[in-house]
C-alpha cells in the first residue's frame, strides 16, 4: 500500500511540476529592480548547484537580510509553491524540521533541506487529509479505523488496530494529530522519496 502511495504522489507531483524547470522567471522583482529567476517547482535540491539553490534562497528572502523567517518562507510558498499554501500545517512542520540551528530562522545551509521537506510533508499532509474525513485537522479513532492503511499499517484484529491507534497518539488525547502522523509515518517510512526527520 505505502508502494502505491509513493508512486501516486511521485505521478501527481511529476504532473505539477517539472524538476528541470529552473529558469523561469516569475513576476517579483528584486530590489534592483529586475527580474529574478526563480525555480518554480523545484522538489529537491539535490541535482541543482550552489548558484541555483543561492537563487531560489534569494526569492524567498524578501527582506534580504539572508535568514528566513516563517513569514518569508508562508509568502515565498504561496508565490512559487501555490499548490502547497494551504497546507499550512506541513509548512509549519518543514520549517521546524528544518531549523537545525534551533534558532527560529533557516539559513543558507538549511534551506535545501527546507525545500525537501516541504515537499515530503505536503505529500504526508495529503495523506493525512484523506483520513481526516470530517476536516477537523486530526483523526479521530472511527476515521482511523477506516483508513488505517493509508498509514502503512497491519493488523489483525480491532484490539492491535486499537492498541495501534493509542501508540501513535502520543498526547493521549484521543486524536491523531498532525504531527503524531509525521512522527509515525518516519518511523515506517511510509514516504521514502524524501530525506525524514
Amino acid at each position: 500500500m505505502a508502494e502505491k502511495l509513493d508512486k501516486k504522489a511521485a505521478i501527481k507531483t511529476a504532473g505539477k511540476l517539472d524538476k528541470k524547470s529552473v529558469n523561469k522567471t516569475s513576476g517579483k522583482s528584486d530590489n534592483k529592480g529586475s527580474n529574478n529567476k526563480i525555480t518554480k517547482g523545484v522538489i529537491t535540491t539535490d541535482k541543482l548547484d550552489k548558484a541555483e539553490i543561492k537563487r531560489i534562497f534569494d526569492v524567498f528572502d524578501y527582506n534580504g537580510n539572508g535568514i528566513l523567517s516563517l513569514a518569508e518562507i508562508d509568502k515565498a510558498v504561496i508565490e512559487i509553491y501555490p499548490h502547497l499554501a494551504e497546507d499550512k500545517p506541513a509548512i509549519m512542520r518543514a520549517y521546524k524540521a528544518a531549523d537545525t540551528s534551533q534558532d527560529g530562522f533557516i539559513d543558507f545551509k538549511e534551506f535545501g533541506r527546507l525545500i525537501d521537506l516541504l515537499h515530503y510533508y505536503n505529500n504526508l499532509f495529503q495523506i493525512f487529509k484523506k483520513l481526516d474525513i470530517d476536516n477537523d485537522r486530526r483523526i479521530n479513532f472511527n476515521e482511523f479505523k477506516k483508513g488505517y492503511e493509508l498509514m502503512g499499517i497491519n493488523v489483525n484484529s480491532p484490539k492491535e488496530l486499537k492498541s495501534k491507534f493509542d501508540e501513535i497518539d502520543t498526547n493521549r488525547g484521543g486524536y491523531i494529530l498532525f504531527d503524531e502522523f509525521c512522527t509515525h509515518a518516519a518511523k515506517v517510512k511510509l514516504i521514502s522519496e524524501i530525506p525524514q526527520d
